[in-house]
């Protein structure tokens, strides 16, 4: 208790110094950084950015192994802190009417977050030393684990939790039917076997028993997860049941039932929040500066050939489902029919079907293609919801038929009016390179790369290097 108690001393002045620095930058430097001329107006916002600050800083440790204490050495969490702070000082400012200079603002902004960061960092390093021993472990006051299961999995457990110290827990051995005699891993002795497991814990004090047994050794697991949860121990069961390739882990609720969600596309939610806002906001910003092109298109292609302006066809979106997606007509009208006649001369492998000069194209359709205005109606798609700016192209219902299980993962997000496959020589590259360039880019996406893709459409579209 007396430990807890000085962890709670040390984040108590922790919280107190960053106000103090807040203080010092507000009240005593405002001669320097002159936000406002107002006094009042002045204590106003520092009382702001203290309730801003506190509202960041205080929040419940989601569990007891990683406790409360760990966030003066998280950097992570306090760089995440240090850039929401700003932001959101900002926005109440302005909010509030209160408006002070640009330049001040700037600059208070940045000195607090060198302080902050400053003050952090001296925190951090003193907390780590303090909580370690000469051998770089605490053994006051930590948590005492439990390892049942000395194979892969368990040695896995175990050499996740030595790579962090400052977690101030300490792995007491291990439990396993399999390992006989003085077996030691990583210095980590065999306790004995599970069946002894009552007798082990009452013996070395243990707070947390870690469920690392092998797949095989799961039936027998059952009756040491009895035994330990009938002693009121706390109990954590890996999620690694199955071996993961590409996904990733993470709990989730089913209805109220907690589960294990294995995913392996892009589960960033303030991301793909603000992916979707630049979606509707950039779709509906290039249709406004677009639609005298579009009107001209409109009336060529009317003026061409006979038939509808808009050509609606089936493609298949996120996990399978079917929409409509639009373009401008740039082949005969009832093309379609025609397809199986030119069979013969595809010139992309798979179950894709591109010819380079295809007959049934009409000459204003060319002059689209090439530049890629027949794309430009799938922004109505994207203001619809069905498709996104970027993502893998959608593909034809009878071409997903034919995919190869992992060619499906592409289906897993969204599909895009532009994506790699468009940027990197589009027609020029195979099936399966198209396709890998899709789950690449599922696989490293971030708003940063979308960017970089729009980007780098622009001057392709420019060049005329489309189909």
């Amino acid at each position: 208790m007396g430990r807890w108690r000085g962890h709670r001393v040390n984040l108590f002045l922790y919280f107190l110094l960053r106000a103090i620095i807040l203080a010092i930058l507000l009240l005593l430097g405002s001669p320097l950084i002159p936000l406002t001329s107002d006094r009042d107006s002045l204590l106003t916002l520092l009382y702001l950015a203290l309730i801003i600050q506190l509202a960041l800083l205080l929040r419940l440790p989601s569990n007891d192994i990683v406790p409360a204490r760990n966030r003066l050495i998280d950097r992570r969490e306090h760089f995440k802190e240090e850039l929401l702070f700003p932001l959101l000082f900002t926005t109440s400012v302005h909010f509030l009417g209160m408006a002070p200079s640009t330049s001040p603002l700037g600059i208070f902004l940045v000195s607090n977050f060198i302080g902050q960061s400053v003050l952090f960092f001296v925190c951090r390093r003193f907390c780590l030393k303090s909580r370690m021993s000469p051998t770089g472990i605490n053994l006051s006051g930590a948590k005492n684990i439990l390892i049942a299961g000395a194979g892969p999995r368990g040695q896995r457990a175990t050499e996740h939790l030595l790579r962090h110290p400052e977690l101030n827990i300490r792995v007491i051995g291990f439990v396993d039917p399999h390992r006989r005699g003085l077996w030691r891993f990583r210095d980590i002795p065999h306790l004995g076997h599970p069946d002894n497991i009552a007798a082990i814990i009452s013996r070395n004090h243990i707070d947390y028993v870690v469920m690392a047994n092998e797949p095989s050794d799961f039936e027998q697991s059952r009756a040491t997860f009895e035994i330990v949860e009938q002693m009121g121990i706390k109990i954590c069961l890996l999620p690694d049941i199955y071996e993961r390739s590409i996904s990733k882990c993470r709990s989730f609720a089913l209805n109220g039932q907690p589960v294990l969600l294995y995913h392996s596309v892009p589960e960033n939610r303030a991301a793909i929040l603000v992916k979707k806002l630049l979606d509707r906001v950039g779709a509906a910003v290039v249709i406004t500066l677009t639609s005298p092109l579009l009107l001209v298109t409109a009336i060529a292609i009317k003026i061409d050939s006979e038939g509808p302006v808009i050509y609606r066809q089936k493609r298949t979106g996120r996990n399978g489902r079917v929409f409509d997606m639009l373009k401008f007509r740039t082949m005969t009208n009832g093309a379609e029919h025609l397809k199986e006649q030119l069979r013969h001369l595809n010139e992309m492998s798979g179950p894709v079907f591109k010819i380079k000069n295809d007959p049934r194209v009409t000459p204003i359709g060319k002059f689209l293609r090439k530049y890629s205005i027949d794309e430009l109606p799938q922004l109505f798609n994207v203001l619809k919801g069905d498709m996104s700016l970027v993502g893998p192209r959608p593909p034809l219902p009878r071409e997903v038929e034919q995919y190869a299980p992992w060619q499906h993962r592409r289906l897993s997000v969204k599909p895009g009016v532009t994506c790699l496959w468009q940027v990197n020589g589009r027609n020029k590259i195979n099936f399966d390179e198209w396709m890998k360039l899709d789950l690449q880019y599922i696989d490293r996406w971030s708003l940063k790369e979308d960017i970089r893709i729009l980007a780098k459409t622009v001057p392709t579209v420019l060049k005329g290097s489309g189909s």
